[in-house]
């Protein structure tokens, strides 16, 4: 389905939609600090360090931070990072709040290596969701291209996700100009993956806290930021909006009603959001919601992997299934399979043909909102489960 008109006015002001939030994805920084190594401080792509709050990043190198924050900071890390902690703050009852972060500071970020390491080195720890790149910019040559490195990024996670780590990366370019940014999802020159989002440079810190601290089954365009005004936004014609968010780039906008102004995420789109065919996933909040629905299958489907040899297994393996499926249709949150039209969401414990102890899960994945649905198809075998997803 062709989306043709950008995001209107949202208004329900009697419900609060953070209420029922289940948590925050927890995110991992990677890029360019500036910082130099030392020989207890690693900027290779090999170390991953964990914070759990602002105070603990914003210290020097030798303190266990990455640097001390300043106005005019030069660490563009730190100064994403910074942003993303004055946005993630709770300021309510009701707001998510973002428990840890993780960082991989590159240094100079100049090594297409490094950045490789990093996106490696990165999926150590399975409860990390979203992976912020910034400053890939530094290592663009001759030879390396930003298309490149997105697309080894892109490569990481999916090769991650026959292992049921599911993550969705998102890249800050230093880009300065929309037009420049639409180009980084031209078909031909640019990239066009779902689980890849590029944002606009302006508040990219803020942006990726909007995101992590959306519940998966909300937009993440749908909630107000809490920390900025329309005039920290770039104002921009109706036309230019629509050409960003066809070509699949992350930016924010003021939405209007009669007496006020919202400062939000326009879509939080993939850059395969640009492709044609588009893909059911193109749109995050369809991937968020689709990748915690498999995440509850796939923990249903683990008590399986020693003990599917036994019919019976295999029943109470389905009947858990569609259990996992009922609970996230009853709570609004996935379409109910229609058997007549054969649409909506439905999951299959399918035996092996060739061997006794695998089992196959296939069908499709539908999210509220979703004009299409995810293709799934799953193995399960005695010693690991892997996702074609």
């Amino acid at each position: 389905m062709t989306i043709t008109k950008r995001p209107g006015v949202y208004f329900n002001e009697e419900v609060d939609f953070e209420l029922d939030g289940n948590g925050a994805k927890i995110p991992v920084f990677i890029g360019y600090t500036g910082n130099t190594a030392t020989i207890n401080y690693k900027t290779d792509g090999t170390v991953l360090q964990k914070f759990s709050k602002w105070s603990e990043v914003n210290q020097a190198i030798e303190k266990g931070g990455i640097g001390v924050y300043t106005e005019n900071t030069t660490n563009k890390l730190l100064q994403i990072i910074h942003d993303f902690y004055e946005e993630a703050e709770i300021t309510r009852t009701s707001d998510i709040g973002v428990p840890k972060i993780y960082v991989i500071d590159l240094g100079a970020a100049t090594d297409k290596e490094t950045w490789l390491k990093a996106f490696t080195t990165c999926k150590s720890e399975e409860e990390i969701l979203i992976e912020a790149y910034v400053g890939l910019d530094k290592a663009v040559k001759d030879n390396v291209k930003f298309k490149d490195l997105l697309e080894s990024a892109y490569s990481s996670i999916k090769t991650e996700t026959h292992s049921l780590q599911l993550r969705n990366g998102f890249a800050v370019p230093a880009t300065t100009t929309d037009t420049e940014l639409i180009a980084l999802t031209n078909a031909e020159t640019g990239i066009q993956r779902s689980r890849i989002g590029i944002t606009e440079p302006l508040n990219a810190g803020k942006t990726i806290a909007r995101i992590c601290v959306t519940p998966y089954y909300i937009e993440p365009g749908f909630l107000d930021y809490r920390t900025l005004e329309p005039s920290d936004l770039i104002d921009r014609t109706p036309a230019q909006e629509q050409a960003l968010q066809d070509a699949g780039i992350i930016f924010n906008r003021v939405e209007k009603t009669s007496s006020e102004k919202h400062c939000k995420i326009n879509r939080c789109t993939a850059t395969s959001f640009g492709s044609s065919p588009r893909p059911a996933d193109a749109l995050f909040h369809a991937r968020f919601n689709a990748d915690h629905l498999l995440r509850k299958v796939f923990d249903a489907c683990y008590p399986q992997i020693k003990a599917n040899e036994e019919a019976s297994n295999f029943v109470k393996l389905q009947t858990q299934i569609d259990k996992v499926i009922d609970e996230e249709v009853q709570l609004g949150r996935m379409i109910k399979w229609n058997e007549d039209m054969g649409q909506g969401t439905k999951l299959t414990a399918v035996e092996s043909d060739s061997n006794p102890y695998d089992l196959y899960i296939k069908g499709t994945v539908q999210p509220v909102n979703c004009t299409n649905a995810i293709e799934v198809q799953a193995t399960i075998n005695t010693a690991v489960m892997k996702a074609n997803i």
